[in-house]
């Protein structure tokens, strides 16, 4: 007898663990590596951690409500959040961070490819339960 202990993730745990981790990773560079001012960071993260939030919770509504436009919203989200983005970088003066298209752009990028990696997770067990 042939047991298979092929451990599935719960993409929610996942994504959790994954956002924690991007963090943490890129705080221990900003303080440690870098030696920057902690406050900037901080304050990215808690926008991020708030847009990366609501994001999860519209992909889940829209999933409950209207499953066939969940890829369509997850665009319109991304493209959103590109545009938060924007916003925040003028508040927070990015610029003037050395190498600040590494410590804003990377992050950013590694998150909305976690809000796709959950949609697209979404996605798939909805044709799982059709058939």
């Amino acid at each position: 007898m042939k047991i298979n202990f092929r451990m599935k993730a719960n993409p929610n745990i996942l994504v959790t663990v994954l956002f924690f981790l991007t963090f943490l990773i890129h705080f221990s560079l900003w303080k440690f590596v870098f030696h920057l001012d902690e406050i900037v960071i901080v304050k990215f993260y808690l926008f991020l951690s708030v847009m990366f939030m609501m994001m999860i919770t519209l992909v889940i509504l829209i999933n409950r409500v209207a499953p066939q436009f969940l890829g369509m919203s997850v665009i319109g989200l991304i493209l959103l959040k590109f545009g938060l983005m924007f916003l925040i970088r003028k508040k927070l003066d990015f610029e003037a961070i050395p190498g600040y298209k590494f410590h804003f752009i990377i992050p950013y990028f590694i998150l909305t490819a976690l809000l796709t990696y959950y949609a697209i997770k979404l996605i798939n067990h909805d044709k799982k339960q059709e058939n």
